[in-house]
């Protein structure tokens, strides 16, 4: 039971983490260009955590 807890706080957060960083990415994205190294660069680590999430739930 504590641990689904933990999955669940962990599951929160990650998810929190997710949203923050493609606000930021479709920010960046207008600013410098949906093609610019540092919009592509956001891309891949948000596919990243996208890819932890996806790992977290299938695990549960």
């Amino acid at each position: 039971m504590v641990g689904e807890d933990v999955n669940e706080i962990n599951e929160v957060s990650l998810l929190k983490r997710i949203e923050k960083m493609r606000r930021k990415l479709v920010n960046d994205a207008f600013r410098d260009g949906f093609t610019a190294p540092s919009t592509i660069k956001q891309s891949e680590l948000l596919d990243e955590q996208i890819e932890t999430y996806q790992k977290m739930i299938k695990n549960m």
